[in-house]
């Protein structure tokens, strides 16, 4: 198994061990679908580390942007929710 990505599954496991309550995250995805298989990927690995999905990214303790900046509209949205957060 390659390297890296033993290092990620022995980082996701550390911190499902730390994380004792159920932490919310929120993951806001804009741009290609490519942007969603890897915002897909990213659920995965959070969910795994004890997370669990919020509805509202107000009630988040974990907030990902997940973005192109390849489609400048998709990178126009992110800075207009950042500045009404």
């Amino acid at each position: 198994m390659d390297t890296k990505i033993e290092e990620q599954i022995q980082y996701i496991k550390k911190v499902k061990d730390i994380n004792s309550k159920k932490l919310k995250y929120y993951i806001l995805t804009m741009g290609c679908q490519l942007n969603e298989n890897d915002s897909e990927k990213l659920v995965g690995m959070i969910e795994e580390m004890n997370y669990t999905e919020s509805k509202d990214f107000f009630d988040a303790d974990l907030y990902i942007i997940n973005t192109c900046c390849v489609r400048e509209n998709a990178e126009e949205k992110v800075f207009g929710k950042l500045r009404r957060a």
